[in-house]
Parts: C-alpha cells; structure tokens; sequence
C-alpha cells in the first residue's frame, strides 16, 4: 500500500568541523543518484530498549539528518497532495523519524479510504549535546540550537521539494508529540517571528512553547562544560573557549557515552532535560513566553493543540508519599521556588482532591494520593497549563496586531485563526503498563500517539481490540480532516467547537472565561465536546464536564501563569 524512501543529508553531514554547526542544504550535481530506500541512522543517543512497544536503538550515527517520507503506492508526482510532517517527541534526548510509534501506514491509508491522499514526512534532528550543547563561542558563532535549526532546514526542504514528490507545499501540517509540539512552538517564535513558517498549520500534542522549560542557556552551558571536563577538552580552564569546542570533536561514540551516562545520572532515566532549546541571540532571541507576549510570533495560524488525562503519570514516583516528594517530582526541572511558591502550587492541589483515586487497588500497590497529586501538578506545569497558556495569548496577540493595523496575514478577514484542544482518554498500553507493574500510569503521555497514526498494531502485547481501533480510525479522521480542510469536524458528524470565544479573544483578558474541548475517550458519557464556565456551579453539570470540571483549570492556570513568570 505505501511507498517509503529516505533523503539524506549526503556529503553534508553534521561532523568533524560542523559536528555542531547549522545543517547545509545538499545540492548534489546533476544526473547524482542517491540511495534513499534504506532507513536512515538514529542521531546520538543512548542504545538500547526504552518502553515494551517502542524501538530497540540499534543504529546511531552522526550521519543522520534524514527524512522519512511515505505516501499511498500508485500516487504520482504531477498530484497536489497534502502533506502532514510530523516531529518526535523524546525530551530532546532520544527518538527518531524510524521510531515505530510514528509508523504512517494506518494514517496514509485512512486518508486514501477518505478520497484524502496525503504524503507524510518525518524528520530527524540532532539530540542531546549534539543537538543543543551551548557556550559564549558557541553562541558567537551561532553554532546553538543544532536541533531546531535541523527542524527548520528540514521544514524549508519540505516546502521547496515536496512538489516532486506529488505533495503541495502550500497545504502542509505539521504534528509534533511532547518536545515536538513545544518545538513546533518555539518556531513561530523563533527569529522574532520575522521569517515567517514554512508550513500553514499545526497540531501539538502534549506540548506547547512558553511556561513549561526554562530557555535560559545557564543550565546547559553548565552541562555541557561538565560533559568537556569529564572528556578532558577544556582548554586553558575555559570550558566556554573556541580550543575547548574545538577539543569537543572527539570520535562520536565517546562523546555520545560520555553525554548519555552524564545526562541519564543527571536525569533519569532517559536524560531528558540535560540539554535543550535555549535563547541565543538568533534562532531563538529571548525567553519564548515573552516573546509571545511581544507580539514576536507568526500569527493567523490553525492550531490543535491537546493534553492526555495522565500525562504526567510518569514523571513522578511510584513513592510518592509526601508534600516534599510531591514538590521534589518536578524539582529537577523547576529550581529556586521560592516558599510561598511551594505553597500555593500545593494549595491550588490539595490532596482531598485526590484521595479518591485507587486505579491501584485492584493490584494491591500501596500508591499514596500524594503520587496522583503529584501527576496531576506535573501534568499541568508541563502540558496542560503551557497548552492553554500559548494558544489563549496566541490568539490575543494575533487579535492585538490585527487591531493596531498591522495585518500578520495580509488577509481582509477579520477573525482570528482557529484553534481546537482535546483531552486525550483512552490508552491501547493499559496490559502493557499491567506487565510492567505500573497500571497506576492509566492513560499516560504516549498513549494518543496510536490514535493519532491510526495504529493497527502496537506491539508487546497492547490492546489490539476492534474498540481500540475504531476509536483510532475515529480520531485519525479529525487528523485528516484538519489537514485537508483546516478544520477537524468532518462533515459535520465529528462535532468539535473551537476553543475559545471570538467575544472572549477581544476583551483582553490574561485568561479565557470559557473554554470548549473535545474529549475523545472509550466511555460514552465520558467523550464528546464540553465548554466550561467559570461561572458553572458543580451540581449543574453533567458527568463529562463534572469530570473536567474537577480539574480546575480555570484557577490552576492562573496559579501556575502567576507561578512561572
């Protein structure tokens, strides 16, 4: 059914001297025949197993700026396809176009099913310290950033190629999971949002840019002088010096030891969060929140953007018992909180709230309430709360410019851009998760990923079932139909509001009054759409927005707004 190469980087490739430099447009001489049939290398990272049904890392190379790209088996050049791209998730630290998590197939054939053939690409990008180590000379040279600016080199290749491959560089979606959404983010922003975007609209998945990481260089300008030290490259007791990047350029397969072993003690236990996106002066000039808030971002831009129910299931301890441990699962990332802080992110959760939850009863662990409450703060600090908090300033900033007459568009419409956000319920891992002796995970970051690419198989022993898929097939249809038309309602069958009130947008508030999301879900009256007010009192709704309303995200949004800035 699917046709499937690979474009690589040839001749170019991100080493030696350019180990950490901006990646180069390959332009190979005329009558060149490449080799893209075979998939390309992984970027960097560590090998090995990650989760039960996701990729064993075999193949690590620095060669790997490749791309994946796919589309039905019989389409031709001379069509004018959409094309949906897609950038992976890991932290920054691992991950890979190859992943089998983002295999297209189910999505590419339900497109061709719905008279909506579509070309998918996948990107790869440089990881880690390879993809984001920093320094004064680095930042001089604007040798920064490595991973973003392969994201943008790629999206640009896309735009001014993918007619070849019978795809229409004027309808191209791009879907980013986790680190991949915020990424997505940072590059409407990046650059002061002076270079426009080589795609048209977007959806983020479990992420988004602005509260959720820190973007100041001082951290991994930190690790990344730890990781020269323990190399032996500094030079002169300057671990930021042009001899010390010079001495980085050791053989590959040290220095990917030596970063993974730093960033995976640093940070179990993948290493996410030792190294990622940072402001230097150019690919991304300034904290992103601000930037935002400045009006430095491409505007008039259809998003999607969603969260998962448990999405922080597994940033915290099984032994999670106590406020401090409740404060101490996100204190690697968040640093410096002041007291009363810490205190208002606990009351803005109190653990009444959570005592009711014992998904892991049936197994007999002994899970405390203090381990939900600390998923649910972590799920909010890092996706919920950065989802609401950008698409919500997104729109006031578009609806700011547009007012003030400068037009980010050039268009005579007077709306604003529209943007959907879903809840994620529902999880194909939940035997998987049994296995590994975690089901208090429940539908945990990840689990949408299926859906999204209308999985048919996911592996170690998931579920499989005709249920599973239909719902699958249910939410890659809203996929398909956003990148077809720009708007995920199909033909009025799949109903889904946009998120905020076009009122709501103009009366330049710091949050909305109402929100509208799309919960999709296995249980009837736990799926469909729902507004929220903050003027609905509990007893008047129903169980779906009973069951929304119970996370307050109304006041927590203000909270951790409040809390971050």
């Amino acid at each position: 059914m699917l046709s499937t190469s690979r474009i690589s980087s040839t001749g170019k490739e991100p080493t030696g001297p350019r180990r950490f430099a901006p990646p180069v447009p390959v332009n190979p001489p005329g009558g060149s025949i490449i080799d893209a049939t075979k998939p390309g290398a992984w970027c960097p990272q560590g090998t090995g197993d990650i989760l039960p049904f996701t990729s064993r890392v075999t193949n690590i190379s620095e060669n790997c700026l490749s791309l994946r790209v796919a589309r039905s088996r019989g389409s031709t050049s001379d069509r004018k396809l959409l094309v949906v791209v897609d950038l992976h998730g890991g932290g920054h630290a691992l991950g890979s176009a190859s992943e089998i998590l983002y295999t297209p197939d189910g999505l590419i054939q339900e497109a061709s099913t719905s008279g909506r053939s579509l070309i998918y690409v996948g990107i790869n990008y440089r990881l880690g310290l390879f993809g984001f180590a920093t320094s004064k000379t680095m930042i001089k040279m604007k040798q920064t950033n490595a991973g973003l600016r392969d994201q943008r080199a790629a999206l640009e290749w896309i735009r001014d190629n993918i007619e070849a491959f019978g795809g229409d560089p004027d309808r191209v979606t791009a879907i980013g999971q986790s680190v991949g959404a915020s990424d997505i983010g940072l590059h409407l922003v990046s650059y002061n949002g002076t270079r426009g975007s080589p795609i048209q609209q977007a959806i983020l998945m479990s992420g988004a840019t602005g509260l959720n990481f820190n973007s100041d260089p001082a951290h991994v300008t930190e690790n990344t002088a730890s990781i020269a030290k323990k190399a032996n490259c500094i030079s002169n007791k300057d671990a930021e010096s042009l001899e010390t990047l010079k001495y980085l350029r050791i053989p590959f397969k040290i220095l990917t030891n030596l970063s993974v072993t730093a960033s995976r003690t640093a940070r179990p236990l993948f290493g996410e969060g030792f190294c990622y996106p940072t402001i230097d002066g150019d690919i991304l000039p300034g904290q992103p929140s601000e930037l935002l808030r400045a009006g430095r971002v491409v505007t008039d831009f259809p998003l999607i953007a969603s969260w998962v129910t448990n999405d922080g299931a597994w940033y915290a301890p099984p032994t999670t018992a106590t406020d401090t441990d409740v404060l101490a699962s996100f204190g690697f990332w968040l640093s410096h909180l002041s007291e009363s802080t810490q205190k208002t992110l606990l009351e803005l959760y109190p653990l009444e709230d959570f005592t009711h939850i014992q998904r892991h009863a049936e197994a007999g662990l002994d899970i405390s309430p203090q381990y939900y409450r600390a998923t649910q703060m972590n799920r909010d600090i890092w996706l919920t709360c950065p989802v609401l908090y950008f698409t919500w300033n997104y729109l006031q900033k578009h609806q700011q410019i547009k007012e003030e007459g400068g037009d980010p568009s050039g268009s005579s419409d007077s709306s604003s851009p529209k943007i959907w956000l879903y809840e994620h319920n529902a999880t194909r891992y939940t035997p998987v998760f049994k296995v590994m002796g975690v089901q208090m995970w429940g539908v945990a970051h990840l689990s949408d990923i299926p859906y999204v690419f209308n999985s048919k198989e996911v592996s170690a022993g998931a579920d499989n079932s005709v249920t599973q898929l239909e719902l699958a097939r249910k939410v890659s249809r809203s996929v398909i139909a956003f990148a077809y038309t720009g708007s995920p309602e199909d033909s009025g069958s799949n109903a889904w509001p946009v998120a905020f009130d076009e009122k709501d947008i103009r009366k330049e508030k710091s949050s909305p009054e109402k929100i509208s999301i799309k919960v999709f879900g296995l249980e009837e009256d736990l799926d469909g759409a729902v507004t929220i007010s903050r003027s609905v009192e509990p007893a008047s709704v129903n169980k779906l927005e009973k069951a929304m309303e119970w996370g307050r995200l109304f006041d927590r949004l203000a909270g951790l707004v409040v809390s971050s800035l």
